[in-house]
């Protein structure tokens, strides 16, 4: 997603792109799933694992989102 929302701003569309709200909760799941099991807290192993998931989710959603945005860029010979 960085490469695209680099490519549309060098067309002068970054704003199509924008980093989305989406894109800022998933990153702040993983960071949290990731310190769970970086600190190997076992009673939070399983929200850990739900936190990523809902990142991979989210990860998803918003990759839609920017094709959506980017698709008459992408289009265009």
């Amino acid at each position: 997603m960085s490469a695209l929302r680099e490519w549309m701003a060098e067309l002068g569309a970054r704003t199509n792109v924008a980093v989305s709200t989406v894109g800022k909760y998933k990153t702040a799941f993983q960071m949290i799933a990731i310190t769970v099991f970086l600190l190997n807290w076992q009673p939070l192993e399983l929200l850990a694992y739900g936190l990523l998931y809902t990142a991979v989710i989210l990860t998803l959603w918003s990759m839609f989102i920017y094709l959506k945005a980017a698709w008459p860029y992408l289009k265009q010979p």
